[in-house]
C-alpha cells in the first residue's frame, strides 16, 4: 500500500489531536503528516478546500478531502481495519461526508503560533 500524505490544521486542536493519535497507532509507517498552516504544500492541493476539511494525497496523483481522507487513513493502520465496511457503507451512502461536515463546521480554529512546548 502506498503512502498517505495527510494536511492537517495545525490551528485546530481536535485536528492535532486526531494526528498525534494516528501517528502513535500507525504502526506501518503509511501515514506521513504536514501542517497546513505553517508550510505552503507543494503537492498541488486546493488550499481553500484543505482549510476547510483535512486534506491528503497519494504521491501528489490523487487527492482527498474530509472524509475521504479519514477513510483513506483507516485503511492504512491496521487498528482500525474492523471499521472499513462501516467506513465504506458511509462513504457509499455520502452519509460519512455529512458527518464529517457537521463536525468541520463546528471545530474551533486558534490562529495563535507556538512552539511544541505550548501547552494552549
Amino acid at each position: 500500500m502506498k503512502k498517505l500524505k495527510v494536511y492537517y490544521d495545525d490551528w485546530c486542536p481536535n485536528c492535532t489531536k486526531f494526528m498525534k493519535f494516528i501517528n502513535k497507532t500507525d504502526v506501518l509507517n503509511l501515514i506521513i503528516f504536514k501542517k497546513l498552516r505553517s508550510s505552503s504544500p507543494s503537492d498541488g492541493i486546493d488550499l481553500k478546500e484543505a482549510e476547510k476539511k483535512m486534506a491528503s494525497t497519494i504521491n501528489g496523483d490523487m487527492y482527498y478531502y474530509g472524509y475521504k481522507s479519514i477513510y483513506e487513513i483507516f485503511k492504512r493502520v491496521p487498528l482500525f481495519w474492523f471499521f472499513i465496511p462501516i467506513l465504506f457503507i458511509l462513504k457509499f451512502t455520502k452519509a460519512g461526508d455529512f458527518l464529517y461536515n457537521e463536525l468541520a463546521l463546528k471545530r474551533k480554529i486558534i490562529p495563535i503560533h507556538c512552539d511544541e512546548h505550548c501547552e494552549i
